[in-house]
């Protein structure tokens, strides 16, 4: 059971709102390091470190300049440079399947972002489509749709990675089984592999988008509103935009990355 937990003091009187959970979140993180690293090994733990670094990035770099006035989209890039670069290398190493996979990403993430900020500024959104971004709004200094675009491109990069460094190692793997493979050879045989990813991966951020927006959903079993008009509101629409825009990533990584590792393993090298 959760003991309560103090969370400020006035007049005397100690007030208390919350239930203490942090041993139990400590608890939860704990069983999944020790899972990560005694099913994965060497590259669980690498694994781990990396996922901390990227959050240190996160939470240390890009929060720090965007609550400062600084543009949400340079530091989102600048963060998802530095975000991969640890993740990356640091677990699979510095080689040529992990730059191809590293170049695919970037490629994707860049390509997301200029379709974003697209997309938004044609829809008209404002950044203004949760109650986190109406504070910000009060508190003023913050680009909020620039802030909104960040934040897709932030929630992609890991299944992002993902899919590179495998696609990249399927290309790895066949330069070495036939050395004399050339680039469209390669490219060609590693996206039969890449077509059964981009199956599998259409509905990977859709899902994941979708879960956190369950209360959300379920607005529209409660709303009067003809579905029409609900979905063209704000919060709808992003939800909606930020599925389809961090899918779309997922889809290019897939031949970009193929197309890089190629050129990078074009004749067994």
């Amino acid at each position: 059971m959760c003991q309560w937990v103090a969370l400020y003091q006035e007049g005397g009187k100690t007030y208390v709102t919350e239930p203490d959970r942090m041993p139990w979140l400590l608890g939860l993180l704990g069983l999944f390091a020790f899972l990560a690293a005694l099913l994965g090994r060497g590259k669980g733990v690498r694994g781990l470190l990396g996922t901390f670094l990227s959050l240190l990035v996160v939470v240390y770099f890009v929060v720090p300049r965007v609550a400062a006035g600084g543009n949400p989209l340079l530091y989102a890039f600048l963060g998802s440079v530095g975000v991969l670069l640890l993740t990356v290398y640091l677990v699979h190493g510095v080689n040529r399947k992990t730059t191809a996979a590293l170049l695919g990403t970037l490629a994707s993430v860049a390509f997301v972002l200029f379709l974003a900020l697209f997309f938004t500024r044609s829809m008209g959104f404002t950044g203004l489509a949760s109650e986190e971004a109406l504070l910000l709004r009060q508190w003023g200094g913050v680009d909020l749709l620039s802030l909104f675009l960040a934040g897709v491109v932030v929630g992609t990069l890991g299944a992002l990675t993902d899919v590179s460094v495998t696609q990249a190692a399927v290309v790895q793997a066949l330069a070495h089984a036939n050395p004399r493979f050339g680039l469209g050879e390669l490219y060609r045989r590693g996206m039969e592999v890449g077509y059964d990813h981009i199956g599998s991966l259409v509905n990977t951020l859709v899902l994941a988008y979708a879960a956190g927006s369950l209360p959300l959903f379920l607005l529209l079993t409660r709303d009067p509103t003809p579905l029409r008009f609900l979905l063209n509101t704000e919060p709808f629409a992003a939800e909606i935009a930020s599925m389809v825009l961090g899918s779309l990533g997922l889809l290019l990584a897939v031949p970009l990355t193929t197309l890089m590792a190629a050129w990078f393993f074009r004749g067994g090298r």
